[in-house]
C-alpha cells in the first residue's frame, strides 16, 4: 500500500478514534436518591447541574430515583455517570469497582455529619425509644428503604440491634417502607405511629410544610453519620475527574451558588472525599449480613458457619479495599 494512503487511512481513522471520544463526552448522566417527592430533588439540583455542565461545556442530564437499588443497578450498568446517594448505596458501588466516592457533603455548620430519627406525633404519649419499644406490638412503623443508611440500617443497628432486636419488623404490628419524607408526612397525618427519617429531612419538612411539621416530634437520635457522598463512575477520564472535582469543592463562592446549596440540603458546600469514609457504614452493613445468617432458622450448622466465614472473608475484603482507598484523583 503506498504511503501516501496508508498516511490517509491512518488520518481517517485517527478522526473517527477523536469524534467518538468527544461523541462520548458530550454529555454526563447525574443520578439522584429522592429522599422526597421527585420533582423537589430535581428542582432542587437542577441550578447545580446546570452550571456543572457550563462549566465542563457538556450537558447534564438529571435523573431522579426513587429506590437506592435502581441507581446502584444504573451505576453498575454504567448508565450514571456520577450521582448523590447515601453511604450504603454507594458502598455497594463501591465494593463492585463500578464508581468511587469523590466528595461528601459539608453541612451549613462546617460539620461533615448528620442523625437518624425515630419520629411519633406530637401528641403522641411516647417519649422516647423505650416508650416506642414497650408498645412496638400496637404500632404501626413507618421504615426507610433498606438500602438508606439514616432511614433503615442505622435505626436497624442503634435503636434495635442495641436492644437485643434481631427482626425489628417482627415487634410491630405493621410495617411500611417509604421515603424520609413520606414517614414524617404519614406521622404527622396519623398514619403510622413512629417512622425513620434523619434531621436534615426533618428541618427540611420544616421548611416546606409549616402546617404539618409541628405536628412530628422526634423520639430517639442516632449517633453521627457521615454525610451523604457524590459519587462518580471509575471509567470516566482522569481529566473530566479532575475538572468535576474542581467545580464541586468550589461551589459556594458567590451568593447565588450559596442559595443554591442552601435549598440543596441546607449545605455549606463540599468536600474532597473518597472511599474511607464507607468504613463505618461497612461494618454496620457486614454486622447486618452476619446477623441476617444467625437468624435464618432454615440453614443446617453447616450451611450456617459456611456462610459466616463467606461473610467475614468479604468483610476483610472490604475493609482493606476502603482503607486503602487512594485519593480521589491520581
Amino acid at each position: 500500500m503506498p504511503i501516501m494512503i496508508r498516511h490517509l487511512l491512518a488520518s481517517v481513522l485517527l478522526f473517527a478514534l477523536g469524534c467518538a471520544t468527544a461523541g462520548a463526552q458530550e454529555r454526563l448522566t447525574f443520578g439522584l436518591i429522592s429522599p422526597r417527592v421527585a420533582e423537589q430533588t430535581r428542582s432542587a439540583w437542577q441550578p447545580f447541574a446546570d452550571r456543572l455542565g457550563a462549566f465542563l461545556h457538556l450537558q447534564v442530564d438529571l435523573r431522579v430515583y426513587g429506590e437506592s437499588k435502581d441507581l446502584v443497578g444504573a451505576f453498575r450498568r454504567g448508565e450514571v455517570d456520577i450521582g448523590w446517594m447515601g453511604n450504603v448505596p454507594a458502598l455497594d458501588v463501591a465494593e463492585s469497582g463500578a464508581g468511587s466516592v469523590f466528595a461528601q457533603m459539608v453541612n451549613k455548620d462546617g460539620g461533615s455529619g448528620y442523625h437518624s430519627v425515630l419520629v411519633v406525633s406530637a401528641d403522641s404519649p411516647m417519649k422516647s425509644l423505650q416508650d416506642v419499644l414497650a408498645k412496638a406490638k400496637g404500632l404501626r412503623f413507618g421504615d426507610g428503604d433498606p438500602k438508606s443508611t439514616s432511614g433503615y440500617l442505622v435505626p436497624y443497628y442503634f435503636a434495635f440491634q442495641k436492644n437485643g432486636i434481631n427482626d425489628h419488623h417482627a415487634i410491630f404490628k405493621s410495617v411500611t417502607q417509604s421515603s424520609h419524607q413520606k414517614n414524617l408526612m404519614m406521622t404527622a397525618n396519623g398514619e403510622v405511629d413512629v417512622a425513620t427519617a434523619n434531621d436534615e429531612e426533618t428541618a427540611l419538612f420544616e421548611r416546606d410544610y409549616p402546617a404539618l411539621a409541628p405536628k412530628v416530634r422526634v423520639v430517639w437520635t442516632s449517633p453521627l453519620i457521615p454525610q451523604s457522598p457524590l459519587v462518580w463512575r471509575q471509567a470516566l477520564p482522569l481529566e473530566l475527574r479532575r475538572r468535576i472535582l474542581q467545580f464541586t469543592v468550589g461551589f459556594g463562592r458567590d451568593e447565588e451558588e450559596r442559595r443554591i446549596l442552601e435549598q440543596l440540603n441546607n449545605l455549606a458546600g463540599f468536600r474532597q472525599s473518597n472511599n474511607r469514609q464507607l468504613v463505618t457504614v461497612a461494618d454496620l452493613e457486614m454486622f447486618r449480613a452476619r446477623q441476617a445468617i444467625n437468624n435464618d432458622a432454615s440453614l443446617s450448622a453447616a450451611e450456617r458457619a459456611r456462610r459466616i466465614d463467606e461473610t467475614i472473608r468479604r468483610a476483610s475484603k472490604l475493609d482493606l479495599m476502603l482503607k486503602l482507598s487512594a485519593a480521589s484523583v491520581r
